[in-house]
């Protein structure tokens, strides 16, 4: 009778035990992903959608690496804050990326060295959109993968792959109307200091264009903007005060990838 006891005893303080150290588990990492989704909203709503740069730099660890798989390796905070400016945040740039966290895909694994927390990964997918002469459009969905170390209190952002880039599936715009007459302004030769001779052509519903290593027909979002269905490109026709067209830009990702001027 006793050892039974002393047996119901043992198995009752192992279940306590498991139920506490679960519960401990679990608002550990509740709290962790708190302080971490915060995080995430001053790196893109603040930084990233409304270029405040400020926060990148506190945020940002100094041995800061990022890798992207459509734009290669950015390998110092410096370079990277750099590109922000120069780039998405640029204040002559006339194409304003948003992003968009997806309900639910973020999540959170906290990292420990015998039991003391350390760092966390965090992962999650998000949304690009693009918004020219106030016109937004979609851009792509990728999943990014986030390391985050703890350091004297603060938490920084050491390590960033972002991956798996992909247009976001969205029907051809049909409420674009573009005159003949524009489109036709747009027809002709140009000339790219890495593609060469860019041929621009009229199709039934926008317009074809032919570049080495790439022949596709892209579609009208706003009367200068025009997008590719299956890349995650753009092509803006720049005119002068007269209408006469110039060039034409090309942006993968908001990032100005070409430059083509009209012979």
């Amino acid at each position: 009778m006793f050892q039974l006891t002393y047996k119901l005893i043992m198995i009752t303080l192992i279940c306590f035990s498991i139920l506490f150290n679960i519960n401990v588990q679990k608002e550990d990492h509740s709290e962790v992903y708190t302080i971490l989704k915060a995080k995430d909203s001053l790196l893109f709503e603040r930084s990233f959608n409304k270029c405040e740069t400020q926060f990148l730099d506190q945020l940002i660890a100094d041995d800061f690496e990022f890798y992207h798989d459509k734009s290669g390796v950015q390998e110092s905070k410096e370079a990277f804050i750099k590109v922000m400016q120069n780039g998405i945040c640029n204040p002559n740039n006339t194409t304003k990326s948003r992003r968009e966290l997806v309900d639910g895909s973020l999540a959170v694994f906290p990292l420990k060295n015998n039991g003391q927390l350390y760092g966390a990964l965090q992962n999650g997918t998000h949304k690009f959109f693009e918004t020219t002469n106030g016109k937004e459009i979609t851009g792509s969905v990728a999943k990014f993968s986030h390391l985050w170390i703890l350091e004297n209190g603060q938490w920084f952002l050491k390590r960033v792959i972002s991956f798996d880039h992909q247009m976001q599936e969205t029907p051809i715009a049909e409420d674009i109307e573009v005159s003949d007459v524009i489109l036709d302004s747009y027809l002709g030769q140009y000339q790219a200091e890495d593609s060469g001779l860019i041929i621009i052509s009229r199709t039934e519903k926008g317009l074809h264009i032919n570049a080495e290593g790439m022949e596709a027909d892209i579609y009208a979002k706003s009367q200068t903007l025009f997008t590719h269905q299956k890349a995650p490109l753009t092509f803006e026709f720049i005119v002068d005060s007269k209408g006469n067209t110039q060039k034409f830009i090309v942006r993968e990702h908001s990032k100005i990838v070409e430059e083509a001027i009209k012979q």
